[in-house]
């Protein structure tokens, strides 16, 4: 007679879960984190209990992403225009120039903001149809919205008021809306809910804040979560990708090593624009770690000219590129 095996409920219930999660981990497509779970089979050996494993389900969020119409449930009447960059037509929705002068107050003035920089992204994407854009603080979709012309594009965008407008650019655009896909998160190297201030007069400086209230020439704007660079590994479409991030100074917070290694680890990705002015001003252990984290992935700095940076870092431009061997020229 075949002996009968026993076991205290709350083992087997544990047995039962851990067995339940690594078949749907071993499921997964390589490209595909189960519920944004970013653990692989062998860690989870580490979570013996029901409890531990309650508690990473609890501690990790899936990306929100948002549909193009959600700019309907907006309550504020958006105003959009029609631009064009090399030689695509598309609508950017912006805000009143009294509240946005260098952005929406230089697009109503013919002026694009950053417009040798967005064309050079666009070339880069048509001669290698690989690369997607992982546009990190999209803004109202200055880079996003011509990128998405000629490849995908993961837009993430906190500021919901600049979302918002993104969106209804994107809905109204009806050539991109199944090559974008719209995140409203904030990205850094914690699972939160944070607050967010933007500029009076500079809706693109939005930022996080550790306080209720924003203080100086600075408004509250909303609450916002914040995720990982490796939670939008599920939402990637493409193995190599092409990352821009402005961030407000948070850049420092992007790119950990327990925060954005398995997203390196799993793209290709051989150019990242990253805004400098801010972030360079952080404390020298916060920046060196920044720095680290691609110098020990075999990346060099270069200025917007592509031009390798061999100074201090403090000297460094507004803007730099972290290219990754081969170079390719921006």
């Amino acid at each position: 007679m075949m002996a009968r095996v026993r076991c205290k409920a709350y083992v087997c219930g544990t047995l039962l879960v851990m067995f339940v999660v690594i078949l749907n981990v071993y499921r997964a497509d390589k490209l595909t984190i189960h519920k944004n779970i970013n653990v692989g089979v062998s860690q989870w050996r580490n979570f013996t209990t029901t409890e531990h494993i309650n508690r990473l389900f609890a501690e990790t969020t899936a990306a929100n992403v948002i549909l193009p119409t959600s700019f309907k449930s907006h309550n504020e009447s958006i105003y959009c225009i029609s631009v064009s960059l090399m030689k695509l037509t598309f609508p950017i929705c912006i805000y009143d120039p009294k509240s946005d002068k260098a952005v929406s107050g230089g697009l109503m003035a013919g002026k694009y903001w950053e417009k040798k920089e967005v064309s050079r992204f666009l070339q880069l994407f048509r001669l290698d149809r690989r690369l997607q854009l992982v546009d990190i603080g999209a803004n109202v979709g200055l880079h996003s919205l011509p990128a998405a012309r000629v490849t995908q594009v993961i837009s993430v965008e906190p500021n919901w008021l600049s979302m918002a407008r993104l969106a209804k650019a994107v809905y109204l655009d009806g050539k991109v809306s199944s090559n974008i896909t719209l995140v409203h998160n904030a990205i850094s190297n914690i699972r939160a809910t944070l607050m967010m201030g933007a500029g009076w007069t500079n809706q693109a400086h939005a930022f996080l804040m550790n306080k209720t209230t924003c203080r100086g020439r600075c408004s509250t704007v909303s609450r916002t979560k914040t995720i990982l660079l490796d939670d939008l590994l599920s939402l990637m479409r493409s193995e190599a990708a092409i990352l821009k991030v402005d961030v407000e100074g948070h850049e420092d917070k992007v790119f950990t090593e327990l925060s954005a290694a398995q997203f390196f680890n799993r793209i290709d990705v051989p150019l990242v624009f990253m805004e400098w002015n801010v972030v360079k001003e952080h404390s020298v252990h916060n920046v060196h770690r920044l720095i680290n984290f691609f110098y020990n992935r075999g990346y060099t700095v270069f200025d917007t000219e592509n031009e390798r940076l061999t100074r201090h870092y403090r000297t460094w431009p507004t803007n730099v590129l972290f290219k990754k061997l081969p170079l390719i020229r921006f």
